[in-house]
Parts: C-alpha cells; sequence; structure tokens
C-alpha cells in the first residue's frame, strides 16, 4: 500500500504484484464518499463504502498513520472485492485484446474535485468538457442526447428539457438537419453536447462544428454496424485528431449483433489510417431509447445512462487554455433574432469574453479586423442559453453585437489580434436554378407573402450566412439564382423551409457540378459510394437498375436480418438522383439506400434520367373526370377531377418511355340520345409526390412550380408561362 497526499484529499492505491486489480480511495481531509476499485481490463467493477473507509480513516490530516491494522484491513477488502467482481471480465477482454493483437492500457481511477488547475502557464479546465456526438443518419444520436439530459434534470435545475430536434422538419421526418449545442452537468462537471446532422448532404454542420469539441463520441448501429456516413464523420475526426468513443447503441434490438459491429468498427479505424493511440478506442453500449447503457457487456445494462457520462469525464481531455495568449474565439455557427439581431456561436480558444467588452473580427490572418462590443452573452444550459456576464477561454458561448459577421470570422483582442485559420468544407457537388415562379396560377395561393427576386435574394443571401456548404450565384436571368449544395435532400429542405415562410419559386432540375481536372485537363465528376441493403428476393431488381446506370459494384455481404444482402458500388452523382424514389416502387418500400461522396471521376456521358415519360395538359381549365377516365390506361396522374390545370403542365406519368399530350379538361358532348347503361367506374387515387420526390422524378426539359400549397411540374417551354 502506498499513502500520498494531494491537494485537498489524500489517497492510497494498492497495487498487486500483477497489476490485477488496483483500489482508489480517499482519506480524511475532506468528507470520504466512497472508494472505487478499477480492473486494468475493464471498467471499475467493485465500490467500496462504509465501515471499511470508516476503518482507514486517521486521527488528523498530515500525521503518521496510527492504524496500520485498519489500513491492511480496507486494503484487503477492496483487492479481494476487484479480483472476485472482475474475474469473468478480464477473461473476456483479454481474449478480445488477443482477437485484436492490441494491448489495454491499464488506467487507475481516482476521485477527485473537479477545479481549474494552472500549470506552467496554462489553465486546465477540469470543470468543463466539450464532446459532438457523430454518427450515420438514424443511428439515435439524437434520442441519446434526449435521454442524456433528461436524467440529468436533476443536477440542471430539475427543468424538463425539449427534444434537440425542435425544427418541425425535423420533427416530421425524423432527421437532424441543424447541428445543435446543449450542456449538462454531471457530477459537478459541465458537459457541452453538440448533436450533428447525420446526413451525408448536411456533411458541412459536422465538419465546422468538430472544430468546437475535444473529442467525439460516435454511435454505431448495433445491428447495422458501419455505414457510409459512419466513415464519413469519423474520417473528419481522425484527421482534426480528436478522441473517439465509440458508442454500440440499440443493443436492445432482437436482431443485434455488438461484437460483430465492434470488430467492423475497429477494421474501420484501421482502415482509415488511425494511429494507434487512437485504435485503443474505449466501448460502451447503451439503448438511447430505453436509457440504460453499460461499459461492460451488452446483455446487462444498468438502468441508466451514467457509464456513458462516467466515460466521457474520464476519456474526453480537459480544455487547456494558454494564459499568455490574447482573447481568441472562432465562429462556428450563426442563429438570428428579430430583435437581438445575428447570434454568433463558438468557442473561446483562448483569454476571455465580458458582456460590454470591444473586440475585433477577422476572417484569417489577412482579413481587415472590424470592430463591435458585446451586448449580450450565453452560455448553454440544458437545451437553452442562459445569459451571463463573462465566459472563460475553453468554454462554447453564443453573443450578439456583430451585424456582418461570418462563420469562420476569429473574435479577436483589438489591442492583439491574432486570427484562427477559418474553417473550410468540401466543395458542393449538386446545382439547382431558383427563380420566380412565372405560372399563370402564381400568386394565388391565400399564404403566398413573398413572390419578388428580391425577396428570394435576401433569403438565400441569408441561408449562405449560416450554411457553409451552400453557394448562390446569378442564374440565366435576372431573376433567377443558381444554388450549390451537397445533395438533392440539402437543396429540397431548404426548398421546404422557403415554402413554408410563404415563398413562391420554379425550380429547375437538379444537376452535377463538373471541374477540370488539373493534371490532365479532362472534365471530371464527383462520384459517390452507395450502400443498399435490399431482401435477397430484390437483389436482382437492384443489380438490373444499377446496371443501367454504369455502377461498378464493389462488395456484396448478408445483411443485417436474415434474407437480406448489403450492396456497395461506386456510381456518378449523376446517375444516383431518382434512384431512392426507383428503388422503393421496384422494391415494395424495402430497400434502404445510403451514399457519401467519394471521389472525382471520368465524366461519362449522361443516360436518360428515367425510363417512364410525362403526360402533358394541351390546354388550361379544370380537370374533368370524363378525361381522366378515359386516359387512365394511359399513365398515372399528379391531380384529380376539378383541380386547376395550364398549357405544358406535367399532370402525370406515361406508361412508355415518350411524353404524350392529351386535353385533360376535355368534358363530354352532350347529345339527345341516352347515353348506353354501363358500369360505374373509379378514377384511381392520385399519385402523392413531395418535394423530394418530384426533385428525383423530373427530366432537364421540365421545372417544378413550388407554393405554400400544391407543387406543379411543367414543361419548360409551356406556352402558359409569362413572358417577363
Amino acid at each position: 500500500a502506498v499513502v500520498g497526499r494531494g491537494q485537498g484529499i489524500e489517497q492510497i492505491r494498492l497495487v498487486s504484484a500483477r497489476m490485477s486489480s488496483v483500489a482508489a480511495f480517499a482519506l480524511p481531509s475532506e468528507p470520504v464518499v466512497a472508494a472505487r476499485v478499477v480492473s486494468p481490463l475493464a471498467e471499475p467493477s467493485y465500490l467500496l463504502r462504509g465501515s471499511a473507509l470508516a476503518a482507514a480513516e486517521t486521527p488528523a490530516a498530515g500525521t503518521q498513520a496510527k492504524r496500520p491494522a485498519a489500513f491492511a484491513a480496507a486494503a484487503a477488502v477492496a483487492a479481494t472485492g476487484a479480483l472476485a467482481a472482475g474475474r469473468h471480465r478480464r477473461r473476456n477482454a483479454a481474449a478480445a485484446a488477443r482477437r485484436r493483437g492490441v494491448r489495454q492500457l491499464l488506467r487507475v481511477a481516482t476521485l477527485e474535485k473537479p477545479m481549474i488547475k494552472e500549470e506552467n502557464g496554462k489553465i486546465l479546465r477540469e470543470d468543463l468538457r466539450n464532446i459532438a456526438i457523430i454518427a450515420h443518419v438514424d443511428h439515435g444520436k439524437t434520442t441519446l442526447t434526449d435521454a442524456l439530459m433528461k436524467q440529468t434534470r436533476e443536477e440542471n435545475g430539475g427543468k424538463e428539457q425539449a427534444s434537440m430536434d425542435s425544427n418541425q422538419i425535423e420533427s416530421e421526418r425524423g432527421i437532424t438537419i441543424l447541428a445543435k449545442n446543449a450542456a449538462l452537468t454531471y457530477k459537478g462537471v459541465k458537459v457541452n453536447i453538440i448533436d450533428t446532422p447525420g446526413h451525408a448532404d448536411f456533411g458541412g454542420e459536422v465538419e465546422r462544428i468538430l472544430n468546437m469539441a475535444d473529442a467525439c463520441l460516435l454511435l454505431v448501429d448495433a445491428q447495422e454496424g458501419p455505414m457510409p456516413q459512419t466513415k464519413f464523420v469519423l474520417r473528419k475526426a481522425l484527421e482534426l485528431k480528436k478522441k473517439v468513443i465509440v458508442c454500440i447503441n440499440k443493443v436492445d434490438k432482437p436482431s443485434s449483433r455488438p461484437d460483430w459491429v465492434l470488430d467492423t468498427t475497429f477494421d474501420l479505424f484501421v482502415s482509415l489510417g488511425a494511429s494507434d493511440e487512437l485504435c485503443e478506442f474505449p466501448v460502451v453500449y447503451a439503448s438511447g431509447f430505453n436509457g440504460v447503457a453499460s461499459r461492460d457487456c451488452p446483455t446487462k445494462l444498468e438502468e441508466n445512462l451514467f457509464p456513458i457520462l462516467d466515460l466521457v469525464l474520464e476519456e474526453v481531455p480537459s480544455p487547456v487554455v494558454d494564459k499568455a495568449e490574447p482573447l481568441q474565439m472562432l465562429i462556428s455557427n450563426l442563429d438570428y433574432d428579430d430583435y437581438m439581431g445575428r447570434i454568433s456561436i463558438g468557442r473561446v480558444v483562448s483569454g476571455g469574453i465580458k458582456v460590454g467588452q470591444e473586440v475585433g473580427f477577422m476572417y484569417g490572418e489577412d482579413g481587415e479586423m472590424r470592430k463591435a462590443t458585446i451586448s449580450k452573452l450565453w452560455e448553454f444550459k440544458g437545451n437553452s442559453r442562459s445569459p451571463v456576464e463573462e465566459v472563460m477561454g475553453g468554454d462554447i458561448c453564443a453573443f450578439t453585437g456583430m451585424d456582418d459577421v461570418t462563420i469562420g470570422d476569429t473574435v479577436v483582442d483589438i489591442n492583439s489580434p491574432k486570427a484562427l485559420p477559418p474553417i473550410e468544407v468540401e466543395e458542393p457537388t449538386v446545382i439547382m436554378e431558383f427563380g420566380v415562379n412565372l405560372s399563370p396560377l402564381a400568386g394565388q395561393e391565400k399564404k403566398s407573402t413573398k413572390l419578388t427576386s428580391t425577396m428570394i435574394k435576401n433569403r438565400l443571401e441569408k441561408e449562405v450566412l449560416t450554411n457553409l456548404a451552400l453557394r448562390v450565384e446569378p442564374g440565366s436571368t435576372s431573376e433567377s439564382f443558381k444554388v450549390k449544395g451537397r445533395g438533392t435532400l440539402q437543396l429540397g429542405i431548404l426548398i421546404e423551409n422557403m415554402r413554408r415562410e410563404g415563398f413562391e419559386l420554379m425550380i429547375g432540375a437538379p444537376k452535377v457540378i463538373l471541374r477540370q481536372d488539373p493534371e490532365t485537363g479532362k472534365k471530371q465528376e464527383p462520384y459517390e459510394e452507395a450502400v443498399i441493403e435490399v431482401p435477397t428476393e430484390y437483389q436482382g431488381v437492384v443489380l438490373e437498375e444499377m446496371q443501367k446506370k454504369a455502377a461498378v459494384m464493389k462488395t456484396m455481404e448478408p445483411g443485417s436480418i436474415e434474407n437480406s444482402v448489403v450492396m456497395t458500388f461506386e456510381i456518378p452523382t449523376s446517375k444516383l438522383i431518382g434512384m431512392q424514389g426507383k428503388f422503393m416502387s421496384r422494391t415494395k418500400g424495402t430497400a434502404v439506400l445510403n451514399s457519401r461522396f467519394s471521389h472525382w471521376g471520368e465524366h461519362k456521358p449522361e443516360t436518360k434520367l428515367r425510363d417512364r415519360g410525362s403526360v402533358v395538359a394541351t390546354a388550361s381549365g379544370k380537370a374533368t373526370t370524363y378525361a381522366l377516365l378515359s386516359m387512365k390506361t394511359r399513365g398515372s396522374f399528379f391531380i384529380e377531377p376539378a383541380e386547376e390545370v395550364y398549357e405544358g403542365m406535367c399532370v402525370g406519368i406515361h406508361n412508355k418511355e415518350t411524353d404524350i399530350e392529351i386535353n385533360i379538361s376535355k368534358e363530354k358532348k352532350v347529345t339527345n340520345v341516352r347515353a348506353q347503361g354501363t358500369a360505374a367506374e373509379s378514377i384511381p387515387p392520385k399519385v402523392q409526390m413531395s418535394i423530394d420526390d418530384y426533385l428525383g422524378h423530373m427530366d432537364t426539359d421540365e421545372m417544378l412550380e413550388v407554393t405554400p400549397g400544391p407543387l406543379r411540374l411543367l414543361k419548360k417551354n409551356s406556352k402558359a408561362l409569362k413572358k417577363r
């Protein structure tokens, strides 16, 4: 037994000859709470409380121990308990270590009061942790974050916290679109949590948010394992050399396979070139939906998610602030308030920031410095912001006072300005044209309030300020704009938001962005890695469709559920547009398609986007039951009787490859001859199409009319369009 004295807490560490167990517990200079016993090949396994500790107390701090027998008894209890409680887990962990060929690190857990330390001109914020939660789409990031907030609400004031997915579209679709900040307090330590989107189209959010965190919690589905976006977010974290904690989530699924997921995740780390240190990642098993977790075994979960927070406190490095450096804060996110204006969000790297302080803003080292005064300052508490007077280095905060701030700006000291490198994100790959609605039915909706090109321009410029992955350029006319993004989902979300805000738009078909090869000068286009999971009975359908698009199969392996298969393809982005809807219809909704940007490759000749043409109206008016009944064998329709149509409007999908023109407003001629009695015919229900469905369906010679009410597809050469 070794007795040591620290600042305020004395510790005893009992180390056996072979390091088979480690015990650590506090002695009487402060109230004794518990002693924790840690197995080096597993996680804390034995908790020593009460009389055993009381027996180890000394009469007074600073004097030698007068009861060596009491010390020996307490140490013996600790060592025996550690061995008994951790024997089977050490055996399992040792087998896993041999299997992966890695050496387990030995760790000693001690109970120390969180504090702010100062060493060698550095300030160590042990009262703070900053962590980002990253994962593939629908692997449970937001559900887990909500559960953590709910279980720690007593330490955070007892208030019930709202869901992180507070945006209306996020709640409807069940996906995270915007990165959000939250904070909770656990064991006296403030933990800043940043929830990030999981879809590849919102990868720009992940890239800039990782700059605010010291470590990442990587969630992997216990059934599906690492998916395309898992590779993307992990690659970004490893490039920034962030510490990664792996959380195997949804272990309560009947078909979960956590051992296989752990092995494939380790292989993913190795394939991405992670160092030996990063490959020794800690693992925790959880079910975010049920709010339970375990650091030891996926089948024996504790009653809460505290094992995750314990692991965060142990593994996530505390923020280190250089005391000699002046104020530096990188703006990583922006928000807007109608009364206070633009709200800047970021992490204070060094120095501190106060209300009323005059600061400078610079974009890169060569940028011009602009000055402003901090008017309001907030820290994050729960899912909301709490006003404060001062924020120290290492923490994440929000403030107002600067109107022309942009993401990537550095808040600097006006007397000693030192700007940080601005945030860089990958370039967009898809372009679409937004314009004024020229339809003859424009402006007839009650909710339509924003119709002019100036309003559209201002809205797009506002979006660019908060979304680094978007670019806006002048369009082909004075009333149109070219919008570049990561994919059709990202641009579709933007269109849906504008639609709900009262905008009317005319949208062009999505196209991929081409570039010149810097070495050969040849045209290049973006390629994606597409992963499709489908029942084996539809395997041939997927292969047939991907072959038509000149996709190259990379791998094929058994799926996460019985009688399913997972296929990986390399396919140009231009050929992948619209494939999600096609797979859904041909596989009866059972295919799951995920993709991510892979590389720039050789540009291939364009192929026809779809194998069915459009049904085009030849006259304006209202659709009639007579015309729909007479044409129902020619295809399926987007409209119902009595709906307004105009010349050039696409009212349905033709059964053949070519377009067909019909007069959908034609009425039955009235004669004095009685009609022959026939069986009553019914009109098939109209095809329900969302914005995402239309973007995947529309051809290059078509446009989409977007209003707060109906969506209408039309031909670009429609004679009914208003001339400007």
